[in-house]
């Protein structure tokens, strides 16, 4: 009786960003080359903290959809810090600026556990207090020509043309795969998705881990904003407005399942990368925005049924 080759899910998905390139580097003269390469990893490195984030919601059943807004009010109350050419004042600005966003994920995580609201809801009301305040702070304003110092961390460049972002988000994916692999509260997350029941039963505080992802969530966005306005130079309350629709689709991608408890921070970063590569060919192709949305919509459908007939092939 003949073996069955199954290839992990991964490694499919690795296969897919390979076959994409391939096919855009035949139809696009300019897409292989190694300035759009490091090009589409920049992009994609923002994607990768709110995609990251994201997965850590969706691991335990839930959704984030506040993450753009909070990504905008984070960087631009920390703003002023980035103005000052010292060290301690950037540094200072990152932590609060995180510090913010943990709050934001902390109110979302206690209205999801404590209170018993839906997610989905909740995180959307999160992401119109946070915009609306965003709009009432800046007032019209945008603040820019930060200190050089801070400019370093979105387009300083530490190994030849690899720049800062796309090191970073590999320090993140590093730091969240031995989280999830290898600690006791990684262990918890994935058993509080795939079985409630079960972990409540075993001893875990659903909660708190609820808290705890919905914070890491908040976190990473406020990483993104601080990334996003070190590299644009500027800081203004419009910003992230479509980045909770693309963290999705990268997570979708990347296998996280909706239903919670399956899939890993590899797969999620392969979806960002994957995605971001998508909106690079059609931009090389001159496909106009509208369809780039239509795309990125119908990938979120296709990930959500290959989805479920994966879970339906484990059940």
């Amino acid at each position: 009786m003949k073996k069955k080759i199954v290839i992990p899910d991964t490694l499919s998905r690795l296969l897919a960003v390979l076959l994409i390139a391939a096919l855009l580097s035949i139809t696009c003269p300019n897409f292989l080359t190694v300035n759009n390469i490091l090009n589409i990893f920049n992009q994609a490195s923002l994607n990768v903290f709110i995609a990251i984030g994201m997965m850590m919601t969706m691991l335990i059943g839930g959704i984030d959809l506040s993450v753009g807004s909070v990504l905008a009010i984070s960087s631009v109350l920390a703003a002023r810090f980035f103005f000052q050419d010292d060290l301690v004042s950037i540094i200072l600005g990152i932590l609060f600026a995180m510090i913010i966003g943990i709050a934001c994920g902390l109110v979302n995580g206690t209205m999801v556990s404590v209170f018993k609201l839906p997610a989905f809801l909740v995180t959307f009301g999160m992401s119109q207090i946070c915009r609306g305040f965003a709009y009432l702070y800046m007032n019209g304003k945008v603040f820019n020509g930060f200190s050089d110092s801070f400019k370093v961390i979105g387009k300083g460049r530490l190994v030849g043309k690899v720049q800062m972002p796309i090191l970073i988000a590999l320090v993140c994916l590093v730091l969240m795969a031995m989280f999830l692999k290898k600690s006791i509260l990684g262990r918890q997350i994935y058993m509080s998705g795939s079985n409630p029941s079960c972990a409540k039963y075993s001893g875990i505080n659903i909660n708190k881990i609820t808290m705890l992802c919905y914070a890491f969530s908040g976190m990473f966005a406020a990483l993104a904003g601080v990334v996003y306005v070190s590299r644009l130079d500027a800081a203004e309350a419009t910003i992230g407005t479509a980045y909770a629709n693309d963290a999705i689709a990268a997570a979708a991608i990347g296998g996280i399942s909706f239903a919670g408890g399956r899939g890993n921070v590899y797969g999620t970063v392969i979806g960002a990368v994957l995605l971001t590569l998508i909106k690079n060919g059609m931009n090389q192709l001159g496909i106009a925005t509208e369809y780039q949305k239509l795309v990125t919509g119908l990938v979120i459908i296709i990930a959500v049924l290959i989805d479920r007939k994966s879970a339906k092939i484990e059940r």
